[in-house]
């Protein structure tokens, strides 16, 4: 019963504080309509002017997606970085300039290319959505990274952006965009994928860890977004506190 009484008191301070902070958002994000956001991760604001300039110059945006699978533990991962590439592919649809997107998990393969389908329906255009935008490419990471490590050889690649579920593999990829000097942005969640990442882009073109999460908030810019990062924090804050406290009543003796 005192389990049961834990579980319902933590989903009603949930559901508080995502309410809370939801208005909160969305009463900042109507006071700062029209001002200029200088903060957040540099990465995603630098997608949109991507997609114009690779437009203008006829050339291509290579999206790797990596291979984490949406229905284990590297889900989220995966569908945070659909979410920080949701203002990307809608660019790109009304430029006519669709992103090459690629993936090694054929449920992710589902999920993007269902939003690009969407960014060309919701522009009334949806016949022109083209076949082979998104691609499957092998059901291993390391197959998977060499593989589409030979489309910065093979196609006018403008920008490769490696975003989502990777570890060390995302090496092979950041290796052929710098050999064939194409532009490089990218994020990733675990810490070997980010150890290869980091050195090659440096702070300004990559999201590290929890940074990768706040894709949909910065791009999206709803306050449903916002609310659930700031709950997180909060939350994570929470649980911080409920160790210490319960490390030291353990300490004291206390609580039996």
């Amino acid at each position: 019963m005192a389990d049961q009484l834990v579980a319902l008191g933590l989903v009603l301070v949930c559901a508080v504080v995502f309410a809370v902070n939801g208005i909160r958002h969305r009463r900042k994000a109507e006071d700062t309509t029209g001002v200029e956001d200088t903060t957040g991760v540099p990465v995603f604001k630098a997608f949109s002017d991507e997609v114009g300039r690779v437009a203008e110059e006829g050339r291509t945006i290579h999206v790797s997606l990596g291979s984490g699978d949406i229905l284990d533990e590297q889900g989220m991962v995966s569908v945070a970085a659909l979410h920080g590439l949701s203002a990307l592919t809608e660019l790109s649809a009304a430029y006519d300039s669709p992103p090459l997107i690629t993936t090694g998990n054929p449920t992710l393969y589902l999920l993007a290319e269902n939003q690009i389908r969407d960014a060309y329906a919701r522009l009334g255009s949806p016949d022109n959505y083209r076949f082979g935008t998104v691609r499957y490419v092998a059901p291993t990471p390391i197959i998977y990274a060499a593989a589409a490590a030979t489309l910065a050889y093979d196609e006018s690649l403008g920008v490769n952006i490696n975003l989502g579920s990777f570890d060390q593999e995302v090496s092979l990829l950041t290796h052929a965009a710098v050999t064939n000097k194409v532009t490089l942005l990218g994020g990733a969640a675990s810490p070997t994928g980010a150890a290869a990442l980091y050195p090659v882009l440096g702070p300004s073109q990559v999201a590290i860890g929890e940074e990768l999460f706040s894709g949909g908030a910065e791009v999206i810019r709803r306050s449903a977004f916002w609310a659930g990062l700031a709950t997180q924090d909060i939350l994570r804050w929470l649980v911080v506190v409920g160790i210490v406290a319960a490390a030291v009543a353990s300490l004291l003796g206390l609580g039996g």
